[in-house]
């Protein structure tokens, strides 16, 4: 295993040029050669780089699907697919989560930059994976008209991982003064349900259950 402090991937394609880099500022990040050989196994079309995620996306959301292919974060996204099914377990849970953030940030600062579907990127929360719920949480993030109070309630309450838990509380509190009084009253219900929170969550949950509901 080889060890990466600063982390920084970079995928080039069939001319060189760098296709994504994913860039964990002070994170530690265990990358096996496994690892590096499925993310360099991404293919390149003439018109650009076609990424397995974006086709999935596609399927529920097209025009979301046809942003994020002209963009580095179809990439990161796939990258970040990667990392987190060949890191499983707790003890990669660290790992997982610098990866993950990187993705969010980066999807905020894409969505804005571009004009995302509402409905589409609502669904992908729905329906997607882990990763791409991580994707629609941080498009949500970087333009909160994309949010709903559902969105956010799920996030919370109905968590895939803590990371996503934590996302969706910032989520709360950055779409708040748009959500209808009976969507804040479902997302405190959500939150006084909660136990167990690590002190980052749960300060922030707090911070969330104050803010008003009418």
């Amino acid at each position: 295993m080889m060890v990466l402090t600063g982390v920084a991937l970079t995928i080039a394609d069939r001319d060189g040029g760098n296709v994504v880099a994913i860039v964990i500022t002070g994170a530690l990040l265990f990358v096996s050669p496994l690892i590096l050989h499925r993310l360099r196994e991404f293919s390149v079309s003439p018109d650009g780089v076609t990424f397995s995620l974006v086709t999935e996306i596609a399927q529920t959301a097209p025009d979301t699907a046809a942003i994020l292919g002209h963009t580095e974060l179809a990439g990161l996204a796939q990258s970040y697919a990667i990392v987190h099914a060949e890191l499983p377990g707790d003890a990669n849970k660290a790992t997982r989560a610098a990866v993950e953030d990187v993705l969010l940030k980066r999807a905020a600062d894409t969505a804005r930059l571009h004009t995302f579907n509402a409905d589409e990127v609502r669904s992908l929360f729905r329906q997607g994976s882990p990763v791409i719920r991580a994707l629609a949480l941080g498009l949500m993030e970087g333009d909160t008209s994309l949010a709903d109070g559902e969105t956010i309630r799920a996030a919370i309450g109905a968590s895939r991982s803590g990371n996503e838990q934590y996302h969706g509380l910032k989520l709360a509190q950055l779409a708040w003064r748009q959500l209808a009084p009976a969507e804040r009253s479902a997302i405190h219900g959500s939150i006084d349900r909660l136990s167990g929170l690590g002190a980052g969550r749960q300060a922030l949950a707090r911070q969330v259950r104050e803010l008003p509901a009418s």
